[in-house]
Formats: C-alpha cells, structure tokens, sequence
C-alpha cells in the first residue's frame, strides 16, 4: 500500500503528464492563434493563475490532516488547475472539440466548490484540534499547580504567585496577611475511621476555604494537613472573621467509619493570622503563621 507522500507525489506526475498531454492533442489537432491575434496580457493572467492553482493542488495533496479532507482539497484544487490550464490552452489555440471548450467553464467553479468544502472541514478539524490542545494545556497546568486532591493551589503556587503580590501590596500601601491552618487530629481520624476517611476530612477543608474566599484572595495547601490564604489587602479583624467561617464549617462532620455506620466527627483545626510588618517577606510571614506562636494569634480548638 502506498504511503502518504508516495500517492500524493504520483497524483501530482499523472495530473501534470496528463495536463501536458492534452496540451499536445490540442496543439496537434488544432490550429494555433497567430502573434498578432493572441491576447497576451491575458494569457499571462492565465499563466500565474496556472501556476498558482497547480501550487495549492501540490500543497492540498501534501496536507498532514485526514484523508477525505486531503481527498477533497485535493480533487478541488486539482480541477481548478485544469480548468485554468484549459484556459490558457484556448489563448493560443483555436479548439474544435466542445469538451475542450467546456472544461475550463465547468471545472473551475466545480473545483472552487469541493476545495470550499475541504477548507470548511479543514477549519473545523482545526477548531477541535485546538480546543483539545486547550484542554490538555489546561490540565498540565492544572496538575502543575493545583493539589489534586483539596484542588487549592499547591505550595509552588503559593509562593510564586503571592510573592510578587506581596511585595506590589505594601508598594502601594496596603496590609498583606496570611492565615495559616492546620487540622490537629487528622492523624486520630485516620487511625479511627481509616485513611480514606482522612482524605475525605482534607477534601471537606478543601472545600470550605474555597467557598468564603473572595476575589483576589488565594488558598493553596502548603503539604499534608496544613494550610494557607493569602489576602493582600485586610485587617486582622477581617482575617480572623474569615479563618472563623472556615473553621465552623468543619466543626462537625458527618462521616462514615469502616464498617459503613454514620457518625458525627469533630475536626480540630487551629489558625494563625498573620499580619504582614514593614520587614516580612512572604517567607517569613508564613514560617511565621504556621510556627510562631507570639504572632497575632487565634487559636481554637474545637
């Protein structure tokens, strides 16, 4: 069976021997225009016309996309070129034969016709190939920088993305802060309810930061049970009140122990606000959340 390049390279020779052919039986048979009488502006206008539509024939058989795509760009622009190649053929010679007059009138616009249709499907071939590409770009990214399993930013994120905000906050004047959380007895829920059950338990915070986070505030998960939002302009007060919704959502939560019973669970969660002084880096503010106990510190356990 014959590859790609091979049928498209033995179209293009047939099609041009064929072209060249029927050239010749017209010249042989029919009575050439004298000098005078030939339109020679317009047989140059033929002529690049030629040249141009044998060059779109060449690349529409080369095209690396599906083969009825090819076939119908192919076949399109193919007929275009030998409606055109009859048309310089009538510039300088006087045909007898009414296919010979008929194939330039017929084959052009048949030709535009199919290869319009090849071009239509080629255009929405393309659209999907990027929208897919889309999607697999946006899922690299999003395994790069999301945690798969709370589905807030991971730790890279965090600091790539906060530190230059950080640093534009206190240029312009504002009070970055950060809230640091961790879950205190995820390791007894474990060891109680299984491990599966402790993933569930990170799921859950997962989902309650991201539903009282507000725009331009972010939250990722700085590894195992702990946590971080990254508010760049607040008050200790408004970062407490939201550390506080964070922490009544998963006061208590209904889960379901190995042998498949229900039963109401207290997460323990503690948090430490951290508001941002004239010499913090980001750095320093979140070692500071997350070990620092003399910081502005609120920590409830409940």
């Amino acid at each position: 069976m014959l590859s790609r390049f091979s049928l498209a390279l033995l179209t293009l020779l047939l099609t041009a021997l064929l072209a060249f052919a029927w050239a010749l039986l017209l010249f042989y048979t029919s009575p050439s225009l004298r000098p005078e009488n030939v339109d020679w502006p317009r047989t140059l206008r033929d002529l690049s016309l030629c040249l141009a539509a044998f060059l779109l024939f060449a690349t529409a058989a080369y095209l690396p996309v599906r083969r009825t795509i090819v076939s119908k760009l192919t076949i399109g622009f193919g007929l275009n070129f030998v409606g055109v190649w009859q048309a310089l053929i009538n510039d300088l010679v006087e045909p007898h034969w009414w296919p010979a007059e008929a194939i330039s009138f017929l084959c052009i616009p048949v030709g535009l016709l199919i290869a319009a249709l090849g071009l239509y499907q080629l255009g929405r071939a393309y659209r999907m190939n990027r929208l897919i590409l889309g999607s697999y770009q946006q899922i690299e990214r999003d395994l790069a920088t999301v945690d798969q399993l709370t589905q807030l930013y991971n730790r890279r994120y965090f600091f790539t993305t906060c530190g230059p905000l950080f640093e534009q906050s206190q240029e312009d004047g504002q009070q970055p802060v950060v809230i640091g959380l961790r879950v205190l007895n995820l390791t007894e829920l474990n060891q109680r309810l299984g491990l599966e059950a402790g993933d569930d338990i990170l799921q859950r915070v997962g989902k309650a930061i991201r539903r009282y986070l507000r725009h331009g505030q972010i939250a990722a998960r700085m590894g195992g049970r702990r946590f971080a939002v990254f508010l760049p302009d607040s008050t200790e007060h408004d970062a407490d009140h939201l550390a506080r919704q964070i922490v009544a959502r998963l006061e208590h939560v209904l889960m379901t122990d190995a042998r498949g019973e229900d039963l109401l669970v207290q997460v323990q969660i503690n948090y430490h606000v951290g508001v941002a002084r004239e010499e913090d880096t980001l750095e320093t503010l979140v070692r500071r959340v997350g070990t620092d106990d003399t910081d502005t510190v609120k920590n409830p356990v409940l």
